[in-house]
């Protein structure tokens, strides 16, 4: 036994390792960023009050200091006609523009060049000259479709003409795009360039920092993640470890009485309960409980929102436990109702399956009672159904609680998964993926061993 699951353990760390990785590079392929939305952003973020090229000078500063400058892997596959250097061109839109060139013309040489001729030109030109050429700016700053970008630097020239400014830089820049235009090669980004990027990249960084038990800092908050995580796991552990006690527990209850001939009538009455009740989304059904239950023109029984955030700090502890737990009723009630429904039919099926065996006939032909029936012979034959059953019941809940805590604001892991993912924070990110894959793996290692547990025959086979 013990041996077997040393060996099942020596499997877990390479899929685990396999599977963090494919979440971290994954989530680094995202598009976007945290500091382009909160640095580069004129109407948005920390340097909305300063210039284009202070705000830009801000943004490469902190990517470097955050390491998103360097490659993402070891090794990199990307067209002969693309450098390696583009990832270091910001912003975002203006890489692509630059990329989506070189993929439709082919040599990036001609890119480069209309790329340095556009900066020559857009650089004196005064802020009255550029607020009356604005979009056309963007058009040829950020597209890269020929025609789009032909028919915007001929209205430039004439804007340019109308106000008397020079055309030295526009003339430039007009014979560098149709130089761009005219050594065309589309095909060329078809042939791949496999690049070594040595142990200075983002993933080396990563993983070299998880194995020492860093997990870096939050790009939002600059916080260490390992303490963002700690504060609201707290909080997502007491919910799914009450909401699946209570699920368990109830679902068991009812399976086994509705199991027993004399509550036929419990049956009739709650398995089409149970099926109206399986028919309504999480979503909506946490909404409900809201408005039923925590609204003043209704009934306002429980707070609709606050924890963490209001709380006197003279409470003793049995207060404060009352208080934590008005605040946890909504939720695990609504996770509660929303997964009865399954755990009770698995149950029940698997209950209805043990009594119609041989042995659960014999019982009863011995003059046992039918609860003795239940408990003593059915329910320990269908205890692996209900293990494997709790097995893939944990990460659901798992799952289900980031909508939970982002509809009753509880501050778990559910709710800081969103805020990561639209904040782009993507070290949180990682963290709280890589976190919901250790729960799924390790509800499958508990289910393993509640399965020599629950059957003998399964233990003689692993030891």
């Amino acid at each position: 036994m013990l041996l077997y699951l040393f060996r099942r353990i020596l499997l877990v760390i390479p899929a685990f390792w396999a599977l963090a990785t494919l979440v971290f590079l994954l989530s680094r392929l995202l598009p976007g960023s945290f500091a382009e939305e909160r640095v580069l952003q004129s109407d948005a973020g920390f340097y909305n009050k300063s210039d284009a090229a202070s705000r830009e000078a801000a943004y490469t500063a902190y990517l470097k200091k955050s390491g998103q400058t360097l490659p993402l892997f070891y090794i990199s596959i990307s067209p002969d006609n693309i450098p390696d250097t583009l990832s270091q061109i910001f912003p975002e839109a203006r890489r692509q523009q630059l990329q989506q060139l070189a993929f439709k013309h082919g040599s990036w040489e001609d890119v480069a060049a209309y790329d340095e001729a556009l900066e020559r030109f857009i650089n004196p030109l005064t802020p009255s000259i550029k607020s009356k050429v604005s979009s056309q700016l963007q058009v040829i700053r950020f597209s890269h479709e020929k025609t789009e970008i032909a028919g915007a630097l001929t209205t430039i020239q004439k804007k340019i003409a109308e106000l008397g400014a020079p055309q030295n830089y526009y003339n430039e820049l007009t014979l560098a795009f149709n130089t761009l235009s005219k050594n065309s090669e589309p095909y060329s980004f078809l042939l791949p360039e496999l690049r070594w990027n040595g142990l200075e990249n983002q993933y080396h960084q990563w993983l070299s920092a998880i194995i020492k038990g860093d997990a870096g800092s939050s790009y939002r908050t600059s916080r260490p993640v390992s303490e963002m995580l700690w504060e609201a796991i707290a909080n997502t552990f007491w919910l799914l470890f009450g909401s699946m006690l209570l699920t368990m527990a109830l679902g068991l209850l009812l399976s086994i009485q509705m199991s027993r001939g004399k509550m036929a009538w419990l049956r009739r009455l709650s398995l089409p309960a149970l099926f109206v009740l399986d028919s309504i989304p999480m979503f909506v059904l946490a909404l409900l409980l809201l408005v039923l239950l925590a609204n003043p023109n209704f009934l306002q029984l429980f707070p609709v929102y606050g924890m963490g955030y209001y709380q006197a700090p003279d409470l003793s502890y049995l207060q404060r436990t009352a208080q934590w737990l008005q605040f946890m009723a909504l939720p695990i009630t609504c996770l509660v109702l929303v997964n009865l429904p399954y755990i009770t039919n698995q149950i029940y099926s698997a209950l209805q399956a043990a009594l119609h065996a041989n042995y659960a006939q014999t019982a009863r032909a011995k003059g046992l009672k039918e609860v003795a029936v239940i408990r003593r012979h059915a329910l320990p034959n269908a205890l692996l159904p209900i293990i494997t059953l709790t097995s893939d019941f944990l990460p659901a809940l798992v799952d289900g609680s980031i909508i939970i805590e982002t509809v009753f604001a509880i501050p778990g892991t559910g709710r800081l998964l969103v805020e990561s993912v639209l904040a782009r924070d993507y070290p949180v990110l990682v963290a709280i993926v890589v976190l919901v894959l250790a729960v799924r793996m390790l509800a499958y290692a508990l289910a393993e061993g509640g399965y020599a547990w629950a059957d003998p025959r399964i233990k003689q086979e692993l030891s």
